[in-house]
């Protein structure tokens, strides 16, 4: 079951960009912004064409500067992997690393971004995070699955960032927002450097790199406050509870979590963190529309909706959890009015003392 779960959890994340009908998205609201304080940039412009590049601590294949749509690029200049590695000390967080790629094969070629952590064996033996794969005109997240499709991307110039702020490892596509995923190191890790790879290459000269950034957040990003988010907090003899609308958890009449229900999530798993020894009570409730026994099943499903992306996807102990699905009882509006039965579709989740 919990494998199981995991994999419904990964797809919530892959979701975020598959969802349409007006929804209010983080590839809407965020947009990428570079870390203010540059660490390494590169366009390659004082680089000669025919000359190799200079400001990387490992090469492998051999590379040159090209001139491609008046702009200097590096590209293999045979066929096989081609692999440009930089150690640059990123920490633990809060910085961006962007790039401009144009691929010429991508039916045949693999194009790849990766993140390393120090370790005795060297800065670039162990990798972290998720590492980016650019295939078949598909760009895809290890561990989470293809996040875009780009559209006639032979010999387009493509633009893909990744920040990692508040431990979350977010990549962008032309400044939008594709996904947000989990990302967090232990204590005493830290990222040593990143590569960027052309693997399975069949002839030189098929995959291009250029605009390479990397820079540091100097300011910590502000958690988005529950409130923010459409959820009403409030306190109670029992504890906090904390009221989420069905509008920003599901679809009408649907049990599957939408992608702004996730980011509610997450901001309500903060608010349990800062209360561990909290006991949480997951209660469903629906509006008075259809038979009871349909409206129990309903708010129960969306109840262990909430509480197993609480447990599976932001690691809340289950032992701690009490589910319930209470249908149309205990009404806070009224429900011969539209606006009422919207208020009535909700998920409360109690923090109890």
């Amino acid at each position: 079951m919990k494998t199981v779960l995991g994999f419904i959890c990964a797809f919530f994340i892959a979701c975020n960009i598959a969802l349409a009908g007006g929804l209010v998205t983080g590839s809407k609201k965020h947009p990428f912004v570079p870390g203010d304080k540059v660490l390494f940039e590169t366009d390659f412009r004082q680089c000669p064409v025919g000359e190799a590049p200079q400001g990387f601590d490992e090469i492998i294949g051999a590379p040159e500067c090209v001139k491609f749509q008046n702009h200097i690029w590096v590209a293999p200049t045979s066929a096989g992997d081609f692999k440009i590695y930089k150690k640059i000390n990123l920490g633990q967080g809060d910085f961006s690393v962007e790039f401009s790629v144009v691929p010429y094969n991508p039916e045949y070629e693999w194009i790849i971004f990766k993140l390393y952590k120090g370790s005795p064996k060297g800065w670039h033996v162990q990798e972290i995070g998720h590492s980016l794969k650019l295939s078949y005109c598909e760009l895809s997240l290890e561990g989470v699955g293809k996040i875009a499709t780009i559209k006639h991307c032979k010999k387009k110039v493509i633009h893909i960032a990744v920040e990692i702020r508040r431990n979350q490892f977010r990549v962008f596509l032309d400044g939008k927002r594709l996904t947000a995923v989990p990302f967090k190191l232990k204590k005493r890790e830290k990222i040593s450097g990143f590569a960027l790879m052309r693997v399975r290459g069949s002839k030189p000269y098929q995959t291009l790199f250029s605009d390479i950034k990397v820079a540091k957040y100097t300011e910590k990003e502000a958690k988005p406050t529950p409130e923010q988010l459409g959820i009403e907090v409030k306190t109670t003899p029992q504890g906090i509870n904390l009221t989420v609308p069905e509008r920003v958890l599901f679809d009408f009449n649907k049990f599957v979590l939408k992608p702004e229900g996730k980011k509610a999530l997450g901001v309500i798993a903060d608010v349990i963190r800062e209360n561990p020894s909290a006991r949480i009570l997951v209660t469903g409730y629906t509006d008075n529309i259809g038979s009871e026994e349909y409206n129990l099943k309903l708010s129960l499903q969306r109840a262990q909706s909430v509480a197993d992306f609480l447990m599976y996807c932001e690691k809340i102990n289950p032992s701690k959890f009490k589910i319930e699905g209470k249908g149309e009882a205990n009404p806070i509006a009224d429900n011969s009015t539209e606006t009422g039965r919207a208020k009535n579709r909700r998920v409360e989740i109690t923090l109890l003392k």
